[in-house]
């Protein structure tokens, strides 16, 4: 394994330029245009044939080994997100108000590096790989995995892999759980209709606020009171609207909010019981509740076999000390979860937290990795790789 982590050391310069220049030109979802064109524009110079506008733009390309053998996916994620990067990098975004803050300017570097050595080593390889960049991650509760899924083009992979550089592990610890990984993530718009009066004569009019602040106390009986405390959810109410003037009692309230579960049965009686709470409210106050339930992303879901494909090759690559003991999930989602109904596979987290002050965390406008972490995310990815087609 020294051989594939010396080849991924040495081209570690060039696929830090390439990072640098992904970096620099950030895209929101289902805007990633100028970012697919620099992933095509390495994979032509890599000599990796490859297919593009896969549901939207994604780009899909394709490594046929030396052997017949089975097929693997590894997947890595395109779009940015709408934040004002605050760094001082040399590099840092060209597209205002747009940012890689989530580290997938990271991932497809990881992805190509891995295709490039791949590719150069194809000739021993038994079996297929398929490199998967996909568009849209962020754009939740849609994802990009569905319009990848849906267009039938990796119908053939057996398995799949996927990773996010993780900011609350240590730097270049891997941490990888059997089963439930993250969780769903919903989304859930309430709305409240009532009937302005004078703020003096309250008994003349119908109090959207008063409904809105009963359903957010409410709200959180369906967790406390009616979900097994071994049962991990979380309900938040990030977004509260209301009214127009402090004299007036207002005649409607909106609130926004996301819904965590790992359990498809808690996901539903949850969906079900928000439901009834907004009703009851309602009717309570003689006024009108509205429940806009979307459902998002899956839980992330690791096969247990798949997992212990990860484990194996993090073994070879850097010895068993750089696994992680992970004792609980995450909260957060991922749309990788749709691809884990679809085909066996799993999703893993490399560490990148640093003690030095410039570890901020996902979504931050400071966000910053160290590129120390690509050669060993390209040798992890190529290692998975492997490790799968030669099991």
């Amino acid at each position: 394994m020294k051989d594939i982590l010396e080849l991924a050391k040495a081209i570690q310069d060039e696929m830090v330029e390439i990072r640098r220049e992904l970096h620099m030109y950030p895209e929101i979802s289902q805007h990633e245009e100028q970012t697919a064109e620099i992933i095509k524009k390495y994979l032509n110079k890599f000599n990796i044939p490859f297919e593009d506008n896969v549901g939207g733009y994604g780009i899909i390309a394709t490594i046929e080994g030396g052997k017949p053998g089975k097929t693997v996916g590894l997947r890595a994620d395109m779009d940015a997100l709408q934040m004002e990067e605050q760094t001082d990098l040399e590099f840092k975004s060209r597209n205002k108000g747009v940012m890689h803050s989530c580290g997938h300017d990271i991932h497809m570097t990881f992805l190509l590096g891995a295709g490039r050595l791949l590719n150069d080593h194809r000739e021993e390889i038994a079996g297929t790989i398929k490199l998967i960049f996909q568009p849209a991650e962020e754009l939740s509760p849609i994802g990009g995995s569905r319009g990848i899924i849906e267009s039938g083009k990796i119908d053939s992979i057996d398995a799949i892999f996927g990773l996010h550089v993780w900011p609350d592990l240590p730097f270049g610890k891997i941490g990888i759980m059997d089963g439930e990984m993250m969780a769903s993530s919903d989304q859930f718009e309430v709305i409240f209709k009532g009937k302005s009066s004078h703020a003096a004569r309250p008994h003349e009019g119908t109090d959207a606020i008063v409904m809105g602040s009963q359903f957010v106390n409410a709200l959180q009986v369906l967790i406390s009171r009616q979900t097994d405390p071994m049962d991990s959810a979380v309900l938040t109410v990030g977004k509260f609207n209301a009214g127009t003037r402090y004299n007036i009692v207002a005649d409607s309230c909106i609130l926004e909010g996301t819904c965590r579960t790992f359990k498809e049965s808690t996901r539903q009686r949850i969906e079900r019981n928000m439901g009834l709470l907004v009703k009851s409210i309602a009717e309570a106050h003689d006024g009108e509740g509205i429940l806009r339930y979307n459902k998002g992303y899956l839980a992330v879901v690791n096969d247990k076999e798949m997992a212990e494909i990860v484990r194996k090759a993090a073994t070879r690559l850097f010895t068993k000390a750089c696994l992680y003991p992970l004792e609980t999930p995450s909260m957060t989602g991922e749309d990788f979860s749709f691809y884990l109904q679809h085909k066996p596979g799993a999703f893993l987290w490399l560490g990148i937290g640093k003690d030095d002050g410039t570890t901020y965390p996902l979504h931050n406008p400071k966000f910053y990795v160290d590129e120390d972490i690509i050669w060993r995310g390209i040798s992890l990815m190529y290692q998975i790789a492997r490790e799968f087609l030669e099991g």
